[in-house]
């Protein structure tokens, strides 16, 4: 999959919104989150999540994006809601219209990737302090239905 150059990247989405999915991985050891190392929120926990490509189905990213990211293989459970952010002031940061869904891992082993998110995964059964405030949202179940 070819990704957009920043250039572009910046052209797009200083216009558009940004479509992207997070995922909620979750079995009964928590749920699975990732440790920033890239822009925006450096060294907080998210969920695993990214942009929906063009031309690309909603549910093959969110399968791209969880094996991209965790090196799992998941099982779609269902929809949970939108979210919408509009927090940063980074291009492709400040309006992103996010789909998430729920999922359970079913194989793979788990690996981060510093270039897609981070290489520290854990899963949590209580949010962390440092998650993401707006994904701290999500957890809360305070998505538009």
């Amino acid at each position: 999959m070819k990704f957009l150059s920043k250039k572009v990247w910046n052209i797009v989405f200083k216009k558009v919104p940004r479509v992207t999915v997070d995922i909620v991985i979750k079995d009964g050891r928590g749920v699975l989150l990732i440790k920033r190392t890239i822009k925006p929120d450096i060294g907080k926990w998210h969920f695993p999540g990214g942009t929906v490509q063009f031309k690309e189905k909603i549910l093959h990213a969110v399968r791209r994006i969880a094996k991209m990211e965790t090196g799992l293989q998941i099982r779609i459970k269902r929809f949970l809601g939108i979210f919408e952010f509009m927090r940063w002031k980074e291009t492709g940061y400040n309006h992103i219209i996010d789909l998430v869904f729920l999922a359970e891992p079913t194989r793979g082993k788990i690996k981060g990737n510093p270039k897609f998110g981070g290489k520290t995964l854990n899963f949590f059964k209580k949010i962390p302090s440092n998650i993401i405030p707006d994904q701290r949202k999500i957890l809360k179940g305070k998505l538009i239905k």
